[in-house]
């Protein structure tokens, strides 16, 4: 049986997170909302979970919905052993001998009332598709880029609320409490590359070259004593630089007549521009390029390499704090930054990975057009009491998002480890097959059509009995919930 090997591989993945769960019990509640994600067809949250399993018993939500407030597992222990395990599958893309890590902000849309860290949100977009302002959460995701050397994919390692949850952090003593969104999302990819024990590459996007985000970086580094993060970012049109040369013998501030409009050097150093060969989003590209390391940072005046890109698919300004890295390399690296951008298509489209209710009727309602300020200070007024209950619904938000994020990274190691397994399979029938290794969604479906073949076939697994047990204890008679259909 193709599909066998395939679910192995799945058992093999998440067979290792039993160490990260206290008790028993809730690590099968964990196996059965993983194994839910992927071989759901529906994303309606929880209730799918029952559906696609076929638990179909109120005491399974019940408890299902509980296994995401309970203490007996910890969102960070969860995190820190996903890395590892994504570590340790072989799969990481390497570029000049480093990983590549790769941060962005996505918003979700959420009308929610009583919903912890939903808030009014800007979105600074250029799809014409989307509001100017919605309701909803702002998560921060952490991704790494992982390879079979065909296919690559942007696997997110975290993903967490960043903005609207300063009273529930302060009340958690995080120390991320007073950060800005763009700085704790820096340190959360320092952590990463600590965890990994290498100096990375990191892509952010445009508007992520800041004095907080810098100075959050070389804190970090200071404190692991060793190179962690190499940042290659998109800066602003109206940032200005100054030539190191500018810098005061002694220290002090450059003076601001000496400041260059660093946009303005299209004009001015036109004629200095540098013509090369760059691959720009897969394809060999001629690029012209000019390079000048600027100090930037009013205060922090910290030397950076700017690249200024002219060619068909990119004109802009390109950041880079290793200033030794070769342009045309900034160039390249860059371009790998759209990468997250499929994964969060993945995550919202074919995973559902945001479909998640979970709220309290201790949280107080807010006007929509709120500030932020008057939004934390009626959230801090509600009491020790309530704020334990406000919390534990933003942890079940994490903790959800979270576990989606394994599955979605289980469907894209499964997708590099056994390409054959998944194309040849005869129950999925695709017209074309775009590439020789599978897309999440095509993983995803196949795993669906044999998920009740294996729970019937294979019941010394390890994901099974952990299945059949939660079935078991919630009034299922498992052995005959499997129809012959499902396993012919």
């Amino acid at each position: 049986m193709l599909m066998k090997k395939v679910w192995l591989y799945i058992d093999s993945l998440i067979m290792g997170f039993r160490d990260v769960f206290t008790r028993e019990i809730p690590f099968e509640w964990f196996v059965v909302t993983v194994i839910g994600f992927i071989v759901r067809t529906d994303i309606n949250g929880v209730t799918s979970f029952i559906r696609a399993l076929r638990f179909a018993s109120t005491r399974a939500y019940k408890a299902l919905n509980h296994f995401f407030r309970s203490s007996a597992w910890a969102l960070e222990n969860i995190r820190d052993m996903w890395i590892k395990i994504v570590r340790a599958s072989g799969f990481i893309r390497m570029e000049d001998g480093h990983p590549v890590i790769i941060c962005d902000h996505t918003n979700v849309p959420k009308e929610a009332t009583r919903m912890p860290g939903v808030k009014k949100i800007h979105q600074e977009s250029e799809d014409s598709s989307k509001p100017e302002t919605i309701r909803g959460h702002a998560f921060g995701c952490v991704g790494v880029l992982l390879s079979n050397g065909i296919k690559t994919f942007c696997t997110p390692l975290s993903m967490l609320v960043h903005d609207g949850v300063k009273p529930m952090l302060e009340y958690k003593n995080s120390a991320h409490a007073k950060e800005s969104m763009l700085s704790r999302l820096a340190r959360e990819a320092c952590e990463v590359a600590v965890a990994f024990d290498q100096a990375c590459y990191l892509l952010m996007d445009r508007a992520f070259l800041t004095v907080n985000v810098l100075t959050a970086i070389n804190e970090e580094i200071m404190k692991a004593a060793r190179p962690l993060i190499t940042l290659i970012t998109r800066p602003k049109s109206n940032y200005v630089g100054w030539l190191p040369s500018d810098m005061p013998v002694g220290g002090g501030a450059p003076a601001d007549k000496k400041k260059i409009r660093i946009m303005s050097l299209f004009e001015k150093a036109a004629d200095q521009f540098v013509t090369a060969e760059a691959i720009i989003y897969q394809q060999t590209e001629t690029v012209r390029y000019y390079c000048v390391n600027l100090l930037w940072g009013r205060d922090l005046y910290q030397e950076i390499r700017f690249v200024l890109v002219d060619c068909d698919a990119f004109k802009g300004i390109l950041a880079c704090t290793d200033l030794a890295l070769d342009p045309v390399r900034i160039i390249e690296l860059y371009c790998l930054r759209f990468k997250i951008e499929a994964s969060f298509r993945a995550f919202k489209q074919t995973l559902g990975g945001f479909g998640y209710r979970f709220w309290t009727h201790r949280m107080p309602v807010f006007s929509p057009y709120a500030t932020v300020e008057a939004m934390s200070k009626k959230v801090e007024d509600v009491g020790y009491f309530c704020m334990g209950h406000i919390v534990s619904a933003l942890d079940a938000i994490e903790g959800f998002v979270m576990i989606a994020c394994i599955a979605l990274g289980i469907l894209q190691l499964v997708s590099l480890s056994c390409p054959a397994e998944i194309n040849k399979n005869e129950n999925y029938w695709l017209r074309t097959y775009s590439n020789e290794t599978p897309s999440e969604e095509t993983t995803k479906v196949n795993i669906q059509y044999s998920v009740f073949s294996i729970l019937h076939k294979c019941p010394n697994l390890g994901l099974v009995k952990a299945i059949n047990a939660r079935r078991r204890a919630t009034g299922v008679a498992v052995e005959d919930s499997v129809f012959e259909s499902d396993i012919a």
